[in-house]
């Protein structure tokens, strides 16, 4: 009888030191699948939430709204008035190397709206629309040459095709404090899409980028600035947290966050002139 208890105890502490086994197998399974479930884009976001964090720290806070110079280029070259000469444009980073301006990111442009705080009185956001050869060929190494940050919004349909910028190319400018946002996939004029088309257009262009860039896609430009009602709410369901027309002048979070307005860069401006526009007056 003695032995038989004696046993039956043994068995007992068996069972008991396996099941404590099992349970902190599962409970580091649990945590592997948890750390698991932590893909590249959100760890990435985490990144530069802490990072954002910072860096802000030395932002200077606004007491009137914050108002912001985004300018808009198309193509660097010649022969209408969407296309601004090399020589120009190097006049113009130049101008705004020697007035001491800080060049954004969108990221850091969505913290200036969000937060009024700049990370300096002269801020100013440069983005290119469609994605021309030449924003890699003539404007990148201007800006590289004064360290300039840049937002180029793409066309997803024109990746590789003739006088648009390729992989290796984004890849290459992305790697410099270039950005790349989301023109849409086909560059058709939202305002005349049916609703279910416009989400098409916004909301599968900015999956491709979040996949393609590991990034999260912040801004969208609207094709030849054309929106509506539909198109605002639509682009703020697909995640974007900012979206850009072509209504000039200075942008201010009270347009909205989804119709944002931009300084058009005209070819033929002096860089006094265009001083001018970049401040506002």
């Amino acid at each position: 009888m003695k032995k038989t208890c004696m046993l039956m105890a043994v068995g007992l502490l068996v069972l008991l030191i396996s099941g404590c086994m099992g349970m902190k197998e599962q409970s580091e399974g649990n945590q592997q699948v948890v750390k698991e479930e932590k893909g590249p884009l959100q760890t990435k976001d985490i990144q530069q939430k802490e990072a954002a964090v910072k860096e802000t720290q030395n932002w200077i806070e606004e007491k009137e709204p914050v108002e912001l110079p985004i300018l808009m280029y198309h193509s660097i070259s010649s022969g209408n008035s969407l296309r601004v000469p090399k020589s120009e444009f190097a006049a113009h980073m130049k101008w705004l190397k020697d007035n001491d301006y800080v060049t954004l990111s969108p990221e850091e442009a969505y913290r200036v709206f969000t937060t009024n705080m700049k990370p300096s009185e002269k801020s100013v956001l440069i983005t290119f629309d469609d994605g021309y050869t030449d924003n890699y060929t003539k404007a990148f190494p201007i800006l590289k040459q004064y360290g300039m940050k840049a937002t180029i919004f793409m066309i997803k349909q024109s990746i590789g095709r003739p006088n648009h910028l390729t992989d290796e190319q984004m890849d290459d400018m992305m790697s410099h404090g270039i950005s790349i946002e989301s023109h849409t996939i086909h560059h058709l004029e939202l305002n005349r899409l049916s609703k279910k088309q416009q989400e098409e257009e916004l909301k599968g262009s900015k999956i491709f980028f979040d996949q393609r860039f590991s990034q999260r896609t912040r801004m969208v430009s609207y094709p030849v600035g054309r929106y509506n009602e539909d198109t605002l709410k639509l682009a703020k369901e697909a995640g974007y947290q900012m979206a850009v027309t072509t209504e000039p002048g200075q942008a201010k979070k009270e347009q909205g966050m989804m119709s944002l307005h931009r300084v058009r860069i005209s070819p033929g401006l002096s860089p006094e002139s265009f001083g001018r526009l970049v401040e506002g007056k």
